[in-house]
């Protein structure tokens, strides 16, 4: 049983997809036009956190494991070169999300 709450694999994994889909839609967005871009993004973020409370209704989810969906969410974004104040900006909403 205890071991079982160190089983962080699927949030690790979650939180690499959910980076690697942000990374996706929000290249999709750069090519829109410049007026659109802004609302595009705000909706996106609403994807991800709605992802994210889905993925959280479906998995219990510890600290450990909100701990390593969070870290790898934050170093797969790093590896794909976004900025650490959007990162943050962003791990710190989609842990609330989780909450």
């Amino acid at each position: 049983m205890l071991l079982r709450w160190f089983d962080a694999r699927e949030a690790k994994a979650f939180g690499e997809d959910l980076a690697r889909y942000y990374d996706a839609e929000l290249r999709s967005i750069g090519r829109a036009s410049a007026s659109k871009q802004d609302e595009k993004q705000r909706k996106l973020l609403g994807r991800v956190l709605q992802r994210s409370q889905q993925f959280a209704r479906q998995h219990r989810l510890n600290v450990y494991r909100k701990a390593k969906l969070s870290n790898r969410l934050k170093w797969t974004l790093k590896d794909l070169g976004y900025d650490d104040e959007l990162i943050d900006r962003l791990v710190k909403e989609v842990l609330l999300a989780l909450a």
